[in-house]
């Protein structure tokens, strides 16, 4: 008698802790157990429904950081067209954040591809003289974190030749027609035709003020050609105004008496934005719009 009472507090305490082992095994189980078999079983499709219908915000910390992770898998694991690098990258980003989380590696293997895929589109569109299609991959590598300045830097040169290319055809075939432009254009402009390099660029920057926000990051002239930045922040204003791009330009052409050129580059990339160029049947400047992302 004595012994089996002696043994009774044994007995409660192993009872006691197969009752938590019990718990903690149910708490395991629900709601997690079912997304990791259909994980570990590629069933990346159903477990990420099953995800979504879950209330996260009931979860542990580590079992959000999980339920998360495996969102960001699933979505990797199926790709594209299922879901778009950028709807991948989001829910991966966001996991990330949870302490302790594994998708930071998959975020950088997603940027590693856009870089890529982005760059060799570059190269292709270049080869091709298509401006276009050359930006606007170009944008997605710049917009992509790791992207190399110095690849960067190359391309806005690169980008700037197939426009020159461009204005030597153009005055070839405008050639006989440009002088009569050009004379018009001088006739409206006699103030500035008598302006200095310096007080022509102030005036520039001027006309580039829009309610009081300088609408140009940077002003320079060389030779027959202005060159001029516009800011990421900018990007709308400057939509809004391109009536003083082209007046900007005609005045540039009174001034100095040739078939001046006016280039708008994105500020943080120098990517071609407008072109400026002297309509000789018009006898006016138009502006060209680049292809460009904000």
């Amino acid at each position: 008698m004595n012994s089996r009472i002696a043994s009774t507090p044994g007995l409660a305490r192993y009872a006691i802790a197969l009752l938590i082992v019990v718990v903690s095994g149910c708490a395991t189980i629900s709601p997690l157990h079912s997304v990791r078999r259909k994980m570990a079983a590629g069933n990346y499709a159903a477990a990420r429904q099953e995800i979504l219908a879950m209330q996260i915000n009931r979860l542990s910390p580590a079992e959000r950081r999980e339920v998360k992770d495996d969102l960001c898998l699933a979505e990797y694991m199926m790709g594209e067209p299922s879901y778009s690098v950028v709807e991948q990258r989001g829910v991966c980003a966001d996991a990330a954040t949870e302490p302790g989380s594994q998708s930071g590696a998959i975020v950088a293997k997603i940027d590693d591809a856009v870089r890529q895929r982005s760059y060799e589109k570059v190269k292709a569109a270049l080869a091709d003289g298509d401006l276009v299609d050359a930006e606007q991959a170009a944008q997605l590598y710049v917009n992509t974190p790791g992207a190399d300045p110095v690849i960067v830097a190359k391309w806005s040169r690169q980008m700037w030749e197939l426009v020159s290319q461009r204005d030597q055809r153009l005055a070839q075939r405008h050639k006989n027609d440009v002088a009569a432009a050009i004379a018009a254009l001088r006739k409206e402009y006699p103030e500035v035709r008598k302006m200095t390099k310096d007080e022509f660029m102030l005036w520039v920057a001027k006309e580039g003020s829009v309610e009081g926000t300088a609408m140009f990051s940077s002003v320079a002239l060389r030779d027959t050609e202005l060159d001029l930045a516009v800011r990421r922040n900018e990007l709308q204003a400057a939509s809004l105004k391109l009536d003083r791009l082209a007046e900007i330009n005609d005045a540039g052409i009174a001034r100095c008496g040739c078939d001046g050129h006016t280039n708008v580059g994105i500020a943080e990339t120098n990517f071609p934005l407008y072109l400026v160029r002297l309509d000789p049947e018009t006898q006016r400047s138009e502006v060209l719009i680049m292809p460009h992302r904000q």
